[in-house]
């Protein structure tokens, strides 16, 4: 008879402590990943006038200061949601476009099935953003830039299966 033992690995804080009580011991500072994601979900929920500094802060229960260990200011977290957008949303889509098909029609649900997958695409990102450059020209620019990614990235697509376009 052969016995097993599973022995749990050790708490990345220390020997019985939760990240509560490393925070509380530590002034734990959060990670950029922390401080982005809580930037996000205050725009996806609150608009981009809920992405400031001591709301975020105050929702981590981090101090103000660990915020400037990542970030100059708010406007490179503001920068950081951007390429967020991109990297998600503009990714997918052309990764979508350039995925391997034998047929134009196999393509086109390449496509498709981005917008079906929210791990994938992010609508509610792509609309808050969208939003957003309502009322930026800066942002507004930046989303012009990856439309314009967009549909080379579709042209391409038809373009590989002898479409003109």
């Amino acid at each position: 008879m052969t016995i097993s033992v599973v022995i749990p690995p050790p708490s990345p804080y220390g020997a019985g402590m939760t990240k509560t009580d490393f925070q509380d011991q530590t002034g734990w500072r959060g990670s950029r990943e922390v401080w982005l994601d809580a930037a996000k979900t205050a725009f996806l929920e609150s608009g981009i006038g809920a992405v400031k500094v001591q709301p975020l802060a105050n929702s981590l229960n981090i101090s103000r200061t660990s915020f400037y260990w990542f970030f100059k200011d708010r406007a490179a977290i503001l920068d950081a949601l951007l390429d967020e957008w991109e990297a998600t949303n503009t990714v997918a889509l052309v990764e979508g476009c350039t995925a391997y098909a034998d047929t134009i029609a196999e393509a086109v649900l390449n496509l498709l099935s981005v917008f079906l997958d929210e791990n994938r695409f992010q609508p509610r990102f792509e609309m808050a953003v969208r939003g957003w450059a309502h009322q930026d020209a800066a942002v507004s620019q930046r989303v012009r830039n990856a439309d314009d990614t967009r549909l080379a990235a579709i042209r391409d697509m038809f373009a590989r299966f002898g479409f003109e376009v």
